[in-house]
Parts: C-alpha cells; structure tokens; sequence
C-alpha cells in the first residue's frame, strides 16, 4: 500500500501544479483528499499567518490562494516524496516567489507529512523545515 500512497500523493501534488497553472479546476483536488481533510499548520503559523492551525477544506484552498497571490512571480516543487510507512508520505517543498512590489526573492524549503486512509489525502502536516517534518515522520537523510 505504501507505494499506491506515495504514487496518490505525487499525483494530488501534480493536481495543484495544474490548478495553479489555470490547466485544471480546483475541483479536480477532490479526486485526492477525503471530505473531511485538514491541514495543520503547526509552527508555521508566523510564515503561513492563519488565525488557526488546523485549516478544513475550502479554508485551506482559500488561504493559499490569499498567499500566493501575495507574489508578482510564485513556484514551489517537491523535491522528494518519501514513503514513511503505514498509511504516512513525507513531502519534501521548496518554494520560491517575488513578493509584490520588491526586486528581491524569497526561498523557503518545507515538509509536509500526509495522512492517507482509504486511497485519498486525509491530513497535512506542515513542518518549517525538511528535517523537521523527517524527523515527524521517524525518518533521516
């Protein structure tokens, strides 16, 4: 199963690429993630600036687009998806973006660790760096 999940997390993180690239609705997200999903900002709420941690569905979708409508350019990438075992996908992101109106870019590299049950994304859990979210995971370098 752990195979199908990194595969189904890959895929879902293509679905966004499309998404974002106006090649896709944002309906199609739902082909991947549970009804009920949530993302969990945790300790990035000072980069990610939600009033809450968890975000459900819509709030997330929501809140993304108010982010990266934050940048005149904006791109992010996995650098690596790692099987963590059980029903567990460890993201690995970097992401790059020129916030509106300045000549200067901002990087930022990230993790996230996934929830899958039943063949769709249940949870996110974001993590301020790469080896955080490793570590979250039980896994290293």
């Amino acid at each position: 199963m752990s195979e199908e999940n990194v595969e189904l997390v890959r895929q879902a993180l293509n679905a966004w690429i499309e998404v974002d690239e106006g090649l896709a609705d944002p309906e199609r997200l739902y082909e991947f993630v549970g009804p009920d999903s949530s993302v969990d900002m945790g300790n990035v709420l000072e980069v990610a600036g939600p009033e809450k941690s968890e975000l459900r569905g819509d709030e997330f979708l929501d809140w993304r687009a108010a982010w990266i409508d934050t940048f005149d350019d904006y791109s992010y990438r996995a650098e690596k998806i790692l099987d963590a075992g059980a029903n567990r996908v460890v993201a690995l992101f970097h992401q790059r973006g020129k916030p509106r109106g300045s000549d200067s870019w901002v990087e930022w590299r990230y993790g996230i660790v996934y929830t899958v049950e039943d063949g769709l994304i249940t949870r996110g859990k974001v993590y301020a760096t790469p080896e955080d979210a490793l570590e979250a995971a039980g896994l290293s370098e």
